[in-house]
């Protein structure tokens, strides 16, 4: 009668055990699920910002590719009062500069020696020569190369600021880091009728006739995650008609 009694004590240990043990390996589950959503929904959240912060670097840079094609700063006042300037570019010290009118073009091919783009401004020879996806080919060079003086683009405030504004000036550190992670380059076409430059803009407004040209801006912007790459693109018409500025 012990002996029984002994061997169903024990019987309802061991199923004591399993109880635990199973309840022990649920808990578990439950707390690694829960931790891997967290996990999931920090990561979601930090690519969503992540990508915010490159899409606005992108927009503002877009914004000063724009004042450079003007030449004034982001008050509306000139880059630079220097006879030698066109614009915010040192014409008199050999950089390229944006054209006033047709006789610059040939001007800027000569500074340019031959390369189709510099200083973050482009000539192609013909309409669209570059290709629309010359800028992947190029990502890389352009990546290194971004602050060089005489490369393919240009960055947030190199020439509307007249040279590389100090670190800190902008709450976008993607902007004025170091290494910058956004630039920009500007193709320069003059205006053809039916173009195909001018046909993906829909009403884009015609140029004045003094200042026939059409700018077609393309920004780049790299966040600090491999995926959160911005391009944007536009076509941008500083003078149209009947508005001489």
């Amino acid at each position: 009668m012990i002996a029984a009694s002994q061997s169903h004590r024990l019987r309802q240990r061991g199923i004591s055990l399993i109880i635990v043990l199973v309840m022990l390996l649920l808990t578990s589950i439950v707390v690694l699920g829960v931790a891997r959503v967290s996990w999931l929904n920090e990561s979601f959240v930090g690519n969503t910002s992540d990508y915010q912060r490159t899409f606005a670097a992108a927009e503002a840079l877009m914004r000063d590719a724009e004042l450079d094609i003007k030449g004034v700063r982001t008050d509306g006042t000139p880059c630079v009062n220097d006879a030698t300037y066109i614009r915010c570019r040192n014409a008199g010290a050999g950089e390229p500069f944006f054209p006033i009118d047709d006789s610059d073009i040939d001007t800027i091919r000569a500074i340019m020696g031959g390369q189709p783009c510099n200083r973050g401004i482009c000539v192609p020879v013909a309409l669209d020569s570059l290709g629309n996806e010359w800028w992947k080919t190029n990502l890389a060079a352009m990546s290194a190369n971004a602050l060089a003086a005489n490369a393919v683009p240009a960055v947030y405030g190199q020439f509307t600021r007249q040279g590389a504004p100090a670190l800190g000036t902008s709450s976008n550190q993607l902007l004025e880091g170091n290494p910058r992670t956004a630039w920009y380059w500007v193709e320069v076409f003059r205006y053809e009728l039916g173009s195909a430059i001018l046909a993906p803009a829909g009403r884009l407004p015609v140029p004045d006739v003094k200042h026939p040209f059409v700018y077609r801006i393309t920004v780049v912007a790299q966040g600090r995650k491999p995926d959160s790459r911005v391009v944007l693109r536009s076509v941008f018409v500083p003078n149209p008609q009947n508005q001489n500025k």
